[in-house]
């Protein structure tokens, strides 16, 4: 699905060979470039919202989010985990591909089944595209090919192929960019070219995706009931966390859909895009400062680094969001449209929420990394419930401004109950966690991978 997959991953640790030394070669280069590539990606997505806004207006915008955010719940539940999974047993040497490989591919119907029948009942329930089965079908049927692309990416990260992951990763997005233009602007057909756009190139991905799996071992269906349990069994508390994530996430667009209008749906979506701009900043500064961390013999060394990059990814944010919240008056009428212009006030109110929440995303990847995937659904649970009815109430009175401070208040409340949480884990305290350093700044620079080149001395 050329949807964007979520981003609260736990660090990849580099694979140690015998001898303990790295794996991989350049591996802070590595995450660097899977940096720029997300980068990359990121900003494709961005100028297609754009061109979106400017070809469907605010209702045909809420529509297109209507369908594909379902369908992209229904996928990242039904997966299961097995992409992290998968990447964890061939890291670890557990099965070899071979072995994992065809039952890796057996599963990709069964999950496009439960992920299909899901997102159905969804929108007859929602009573989205009432009538529309051209519609509907076209939002379930990217689940496939979307979850084998998810799926040969944790082969990828398993046996290390960064350049193949990365390949992975910001292809369909150009392609669905590019789709767009031409099926639902060049041609003229409007939603129905967006969410064949949204086909081609989720297709595309998975075509492409098999090509560099080919490579790595021979293509064919089979079932083994010892890897197919073991990586259920592996990924089931990383499925559940993931969810819980995405849901919090995205239940304002399906609250917005239920109990308001497509236009107000489109409004909310629009408005999202840019705010949640501001969480690129940890998602790729993580990979440029852990990546020389990964190796660290010392958890609590480690967690030293993670609390920097946390304090300094947050007061990146805040100067980024402060910029944004000044612009976002011009930015909104003048990029998508005066159509859109309400979605500067639901972005502003959305800003706070976000920035407290690159708080919790840091934490998160760490303990997540250190296979505690399940400590954020013991706060994203009762946050859920919080966000479901704080915004069924908002949003009946006050409509998407409303989704929009509930969501805020939810992220902030999220944050705060996991900076305890992790304090407890850990050992920290909350004010040592919080309170800056001089050396945080030294420490940032000097993991950046570009650093020592700068500052190394001539003679």
């Amino acid at each position: 699905m050329a949807t964007e997959a979520p981003d609260d991953q736990p660090v990849i640790h580099a694979a140690t060979t015998k001898d303990g030394k790295s794996a991989r070669s350049g591996f802070g280069w590595d995450a660097l470039s899977v940096a720029l590539s997300r980068f990359f990606q990121k900003g494709t997505y961005f100028i297609t919202s754009i061109i979106l806004a400017r070809l469907l207006g605010p209702e045909g915008r809420g529509l297109v989010s209507a369908l594909l955010v379902p369908s992209q719940l229904a996928q990242n539940f039904s997966e299961m985990g097995i992409r992290q999974s998968t990447a964890y047993h061939l890291g670890r040497g557990i099965f070899p591909l071979e072995r994992l490989l065809p039952t890796l591919l057996m599963l990709v119907p069964i999950a496009t089944g439960f992920a299909a029948a899901a997102t159905l009942l969804y929108l007859d329930y929602a009573r989205v595209a009432e009538g529309d089965w051209t519609l509907r079908l076209l939002a379930i049927a990217a689940i496939p090919t979307s979850l084998t692309s998810s799926y040969a990416s944790g082969v990828f990260l398993g046996r290390q192929r960064i350049a193949a992951f990365r390949k992975t990763s910001w292809r369909p997005a150009l392609v669905r960019m590019l789709l767009i233009i031409l099926l639902g602007w060049g041609i003229g057909m409007g939603v129905d070219g967006v969410m064949l756009a949204n086909l081609g190139a989720s297709c595309m991905g998975a075509g492409y995706a098999l090509i560099l799996l080919r490579k790595e071992g021979k293509l064919r269906l089979g079932f083994d009931r010892e890897v197919a349990t073991k990586l259920q069994r592996r990924g089931l508390s990383y499925a559940a966390s993931l969810f819980m994530l995405m849901l919090n996430y995205k239940i304002m667009i399906l609250l917005l859909t239920r109990f308001s209008t497509l236009s107000e749906v489109g409004i909310y979506a629009q408005a999202t895009v840019v705010a949640e701009l501001v969480w690129e900043i940890p998602t790729a500064v993580s990979a440029l400062l852990l990546s020389r961390s990964v190796n660290a013999k010392e958890q609590k060394a480690f967690s030293v680094k993670v609390l920097v990059l946390a304090r300094m990814s947050f007061l990146i944010a805040v100067v980024a969001s402060i910029g944004i919240a000044i612009g976002s008056w011009l930015i909104f009428p003048i990029m998508f449209g005066r159509s859109f212009a309400g979605s500067a006030a639901i972005c502003n109110a959305l800003l706070p929420g976000v920035v407290a929440f690159i708080f919790f995303k840091v934490l998160n990847s760490d303990l997540a990394g250190r296979g505690k995937p399940w400590a954020s659904m013991l706060v994203m649970s009762p946050v859920l419930v919080c966000n479901v009815l704080l915004g069924w109430w908002a949003i009946t009175h006050y409509g998407a401004f409303g989704a929009a401070v509930a969501s805020s208040a939810t992220y902030v409340l999220a944050t705060l109950l996991y900076t305890f949480l992790y304090a407890k884990m850990t050992g920290f305290s909350v004010i040592e966690m919080l309170r800056y350093r001089r050396t945080d700044f030294a420490l940032f620079w000097s993991k950046l991978p570009f650093a020592p080149k700068l500052g190394k001395r001539r003679d």
